[in-house]
């Protein structure tokens, strides 16, 4: 359930994204140009995508990405990956949260060429970006897969990514046993906590395709 405190938030975090964008193209004509192929580089993009999710309770969901990004490459084989999800995340089935607002990946390419790069990824997610940045933050999610930018430009690529999600769990408790009453008639629960690799599945991915312009 989406609560006020978490729409403020979510605003606030759409203008911060917004105003930063606005800034960094701002400067663009005055920065050093750079290709894909040189030694660092600086990407700005955004893509739209599918959310594609089956939890565990049951069901299937899906939901529509809109997402900027922000991709630092260097030595022409290794990135840095930053996403903000515009569209906000939702949570499914027991409270987990499969696509956070926020995303960072590290990325390794594979096959960096003049035309065309694959390349692999892998990172977390969160709701914040202090939750991002703290490794004691619970309510993160993960993703791993990997991608492809088709050069159209010394500066412009065509992008598309798959990758598979996978929610935090360490506060889920899942009902194995109907509610019942002990012998001093209190309210008991029979529960079980689920281990982060009974949502590890091919079924739980998003793809998104996207433009992205290299400084």
């Amino acid at each position: 359930m989406c609560t006020t405190g978490n729409r403020e938030r979510d605003k606030m975090n759409t203008k911060l994204a917004a105003v930063v964008l606005a800034v960094v193209l701002g400067f663009a004509p005055l920065a050093a140009r750079a290709g894909s192929q040189s030694t660092v580089t600086l990407g700005l993009g955004s893509s739209v995508g599918l959310s594609h999710v089956l939890p565990v309770t049951g069901g299937m969901h899906n939901s529509v990405l809109n997402e900027m990004n922000v991709r630092l490459r260097l030595l022409k084989v290794l990135g840095v990956d930053f996403n903000y999800n515009v569209s906000g995340e939702q949570e499914l089935g027991h409270g987990e949260v499969y696509s956070s607002n926020m995303r960072a990946s590290a990325l390794l390419y594979l096959v960096p060429t003049k035309t065309l790069s694959l390349y692999v990824a892998a990172g977390t997610g969160a709701s914040s970006f202090s939750d991002l940045t703290s490794s004691e933050a619970s309510e993160k999610s993960y993703h791993g897969g990997g991608g492809m930018e088709i050069y159209v430009g010394k500066h412009l690529a065509l992008t598309t990514e798959f990758l598979m999600l996978v929610p935090e769990v360490e506060k889920v408790v899942i009902t194995t046993q109907p509610l019942r009453l002990d012998g001093a008639s209190s309210l008991q629960l029979d529960g079980v906590a689920p281990a982060a690799s009974d949502y590890i599945s091919i079924d739980n991915y998003q793809l998104s395709f996207g433009l992205r312009y290299f400084f």
